[in-house]
């Protein structure tokens, strides 16, 4: 692949007659720089259309960030098939091999528009190949409820999914989400037949109202693993469930490796997805700077996160349930980047009184494989580890016939592990 100016005119030719670039470029203005190996394409951006295209620009010309990598990135960047950890901006940027220089601000601000050019930049290499549309069905059979449950005094009321009957399986979303993560898997019939899957809201999340005893405005409520932990037990206790399942992503996987450093007795067998023990990172006030949409913003950094062609229907949900207020996702962020950040935490945990199982996405930047494994051997004996191959961080909403396999064989082992 030759990034040379006759590609460039190219794909912006291609960025001007998008539709989606248009939709979400409603005010993108922007003069921006990409840096390909030596030869630097400023992009004079108004209104999310390309008005001007300078090449080599000099001192004058005017910039307010650039990203620079060398044509090989750039070329991975841009290809129908991506590399793991080489397939959006921000993975690139996290794993060193793409530098930015400038402000921060606008990739926040514009980073849906950035990552619809991406798209159309590999669809002019040729058409991705998408995952599969999941099955549509005529009629949905998880139901929803509330339950309250008080904790400290606090009275809470929690909105939980449930589907199915049998051992019971809770279900922890990501920072900042929802339970309609696990879509797939509470409409899985099979399992259903033989597992009780409750996936439920934290308190300000989703459909679950904010503390009904304490103002979530006039005060920070950072999410920390002595009340999140504690929190799961009351709810799992209002529900009257004997020794569940838990199964969470991203700070619910980091939940499940606290609940097994505090309370494996009252757990079956515990599934971290995208989670380790420490994490770092991303606790910070840009998710309330009202100069940023944070909502619109996330939509961009869930594709950073995620493997590449996935299918339409997922692209869009895992897009829009993104969708807790700003001071929720913060919230959320305390306990992956502060509450999360002790070095000993793996040596405190005994896998031999819970099986419990850590899995990584290969597309996953946050958490990438090599660190949950790394995590999973300080852990030591008793701990099951496993990359998931054309997965990122969220296994379970992005592709759930790739991942569905695995989760079958992880139910299966905790039945036969404490049927002994």
């Amino acid at each position: 692949m030759n990034l040379d100016r006759a590609w460039m005119d190219r794909w912006v030719e291609a960025i001007n007659g998008n539709a989606a670039c248009a939709n979400t470029g409603r005010g993108f203005d922007c003069d921006f720089t990409l840096a390909v190996g030596g030869t630097r394409y400023t992009f004079v951006v108004r209104n999310g259309r390309v008005t001007s295209l300078i090449e080599n620009g000099g001192p004058l010309t005017h910039s307010v960030f650039t990203l620079s990598a060398d044509e090989a990135t750039w070329a991975g960047l841009l290809s129908p098939t991506p590399p793991a950890m080489g397939h959006a901006i921000f993975a690139a940027i996290a794993t060193g091999t793409m530098q930015f220089e400038g402000d921060i601000r606008p990739v926040f601000q514009y980073m849906v528009p950035l990552s619809n050019w991406i798209e159309v930049a590999r669809g002019l290499r040729g058409a991705p190949v998408r995952a599969a549309e999941p099955e549509w069905r005529d009629e949905w059979q998880a139901t929803g409820r509330y339950v309250n449950v008080t904790l400290d005094g606090v009275r809470h009321k929690v909105f939980y999914f449930e589907a199915g009957s049998g051992i019971p399986v809770l279900c922890q979303h990501t920072a900042g989400n929802e339970n309609r993560q696990w879509r797939h898997l509470l409409e899985d019939r099979e399992l259903t037949r033989r597992y009780r899957f409750i996936a439920y809201d934290l308190p300000a999340h989703g459909k679950s109202d904010p503390p009904a005893d304490r103002d979530f405005f006039s005060e920070d409520q950072p999410l920390r693993s002595d009340w999140v932990t504690r929190f799961i037990l009351a709810f799992s206790a209002a529900l009257r469930l004997e020794k569940p399942i838990f199964i969470g992503c991203s700070i619910g996987g980091v939940i499940a490796l606290h609940l097994a450093e505090r309370y494996p007795e009252h757990f079956r067998g515990l599934i971290a997805l995208a989670g380790a023990v420490p994490t770092y990172g991303f606790f910070h006030d840009w998710w309330i700077d009202p100069t940023v949409n944070v909502n619109q913003m996330m939509a961009g950094m869930i594709d950073a996160v995620t493997a590449p062609n996935l299918s339409l229907a997922d692209t869009q949900v895992g897009r829009i349930i993104q969708s807790a207020h700003p001071r929720t996702q913060r919230n959320d962020l305390y306990l992956w980047g502060m509450d999360n950040s002790d070095e000993t935490r793996a040596d405190r945990i005994d896998a031999t009184k819970v099986p419990l199982y850590l899995y990584a996405g290969e597309y996953d930047f946050t958490c990438p494989p090599a660190h949950v494994e790394a995590c999973a051997r300080r852990i030591g004996a008793g701990v099951h580890y496993e990359m998931l191959k054309g997965l990122g961080h969220f296994p379970m909403s992005e592709n759930y016939t790739l991942f569905r396999p695995v989760l079958l064989r992880t139910l299966a082992d905790i039945e036969t592990r404490t049927a002994r």
